[in-house]
């Protein structure tokens, strides 16, 4: 679980980036530039996805299909993508502290039956506001299928930065020109994907009221349904006005459907005669609403989801709510290839140094043996003892750079390494208190000793049990332990011997 950070970032002029949106039947994908304080839209694409194939593997066949994504060069991306069940809800933290948030969370989503207890990714941040209370915006998935699809558009040369849920990047996308200028009032939004509804109240610029729903049906084939939508909206505006007193004259509310931008304009009059609220104003979110240069008229009706993704790695983020289901796995993987990266790299400095020296010594040697071969000609009384000690030092050289470069591919081929600056890491956090680590010792790449002292033998048990668990360690087994002669209070001696994963 990660706590988002908000940074300052350097504007990088002319960035491009790609935003996808994945529905049950289309993927929409549109493609960004900055220039400056300037966002514009460069291309946009909505492609059916074909069932016929697996379900990943013709999801980026479809990315690809957009030809937006700049193949075969590498293009970083931001995407939405559903992955069920998943949850996002605006949580009150009690204790501010991040280790007592964190704790808060976990013990929260324990409390949702629909997540798995296992393999959960989780990420949070906080929801700017002037309550006593602070408040953060939860997300939590299945890592599976986050962590399929990653890999399965790595395969097309699509790098995913970012996955957020869908109603999270059309904030982003619309905050300006829709929440922002809407001052202190109550402003809502709509999402319609699929067959999930996304309904969010901003009040004065606050993140203050999420609520999703899983529909009955899917509002593409049944658009005649709406009226359990506007029942929807005509709850939230009761509870404002009932319960927080918030009543005003006219409640804008905008809605955008991902399965298609431009049918979201054939909805809104069906909605608006449903809506039995009078201070009701339903909006279909276009691209007048957000803050993107649209030149092309043929890209008018282009997802607002994706823009709102691709929005973030240009580091357009003005409402602060921002959540990455990115998979810690592919972090850690991507760090494994820039480590092997750099190491190739100061491997192929290192041999070309070699090279040069080769070569040098070579044209050293050839000039020695014509400079001998002249004083041989020329002078009858030279000295020849001096010049054989000169060629057997060149020798010895040359000797030594051949072992130079046995030793450095036989490094070479050895591609297996530990990290054990993560497995350290890991180990000290799962000790108990009752535990005190004296020594470690590695033999290889596989094994690993653990030496110390304990309070009794339920601790040293404990401290096994924990280790079991670690994502570094295959197995850890206790190896020996006996009462310590040395200290007082009978403390045990413990050696635990743990093999590494590789």
């Amino acid at each position: 679980m990660r706590k988002k950070k908000h940074k300052s970032f350097r504007v990088n002029a002319h960035k491009k980036t790609v935003g996808i949106d994945v529905c049950k039947d289309f993927v929409s994908v549109v493609r960004l530039e900055r220039d400056g304080d300037r966002i514009m839209l460069l291309g946009s694409s909505r492609i059916k996805i074909d069932k016929e194939s697996e379900d990943f593997k013709s999801f980026a066949n479809a990315v690809i299909k957009s030809k937006l994504t700049g193949f075969p060069r590498h293009c970083e991306a931001g995407m939405c993508f559903c992955s069920s069940p998943e949850l996002l809800q605006i949580l009150s933290l009690p204790d501010s502290s991040p280790d007592a948030a964190r704790k808060f969370i976990q013990e929260e989503l324990r409390q949702y039956a629909v997540l798995p207890l296992k393999n959960v990714q989780i990420d949070y941040c906080a929801l700017r506001g002037a309550s006593e209370k602070k408040t953060v915006l939860v997300g939590a998935a299945q890592t599976g299928p986050l962590t399929m699809v990653t890999k399965e558009l790595e395969k097309k040369n699509v790098d995913i930065r970012l996955i957020e849920p869908a109603i999270v990047a059309l904030v982003r996308a619309c905050y300006n020109k829709v929440i922002k200028s809407a001052g202190n009032k109550n402003v809502m939004l709509v999402l319609l994907h699929d067959d999930n509804m996304s309904l969010c109240v901003f009040s004065g610029q606050k993140f203050d009221f999420l609520r999703t729903k899983k529909l009955d049906f899917d509002i593409s084939s049944l658009p005649e349904q709406t009226g359990v939508i506007a029942e929807q909206i005509d709850s939230i505006v009761q509870f404002y006005e009932l319960e927080k007193t918030a009543k005003q004259e006219k409640w804008p509310v905008f809605l955008a459907c991902s399965y298609d931008p431009s049918k979201t304009k054939e909805i809104v009059p069906q909605l608006q005669k449903h809506i039995h609220h009078q201070n009701i104003e339903v909006t279909a979110i276009d691209s007048s609403h957000i803050d993107i240069i649209c030149e092309d008229a043929a890209n008018k009706d282009f997802s607002p989801v994706a823009a709102g993704a691709a929005m973030k790695l240009l580091d357009v983020n003005d409402s602060a709510v921002s959540i990455n289901m990115l998979p810690g796995e592919i972090f850690e993987i991507r760090k494994s290839r820039r480590q092997l990266v750099i190491i190739a790299n100061i491997a192929a400095v290192i041999l070309l140094f070699i090279f040069i020296y080769m070569g040098f010594l070579a044209k050293k040697t050839s000039n020695v043996k014509d400079e001998l071969s002249k004083k041989e000609q020329g002078m009858s009384n030279f000295d020849i003892s001096k010049l054989i000690k000169t060629q057997a030092d060149v020798n010895d050289r040359t000797v030594q750079v051949a072992r130079n470069i046995d030793a450095l591919k036989t490094a070479l081929e050895d591609k297996t390494w530990n990290n054990w600056a993560y497995i350290l890491a890991e180990v000290s956090t799962k000790a108990p208190a009752t535990v005190q680590i004296q020594e470690m010792r590695a033999r290889d790449s596989s094994m690993v000793q653990i030496e110390g002292l304990a309070i009794n033998y339920n601790a040293v048990n404990d401290f096994v049990n924990r280790l079991n668990k670690c994502k570094t360690i295959n197995s850890a087994q206790l190896a020996d332990a006996k009462q310590n002669t040395q200290y007082a209070n009978n403390l045990i001696d413990y050696l635990i011997t743990c093999s590494l994963k590789k």
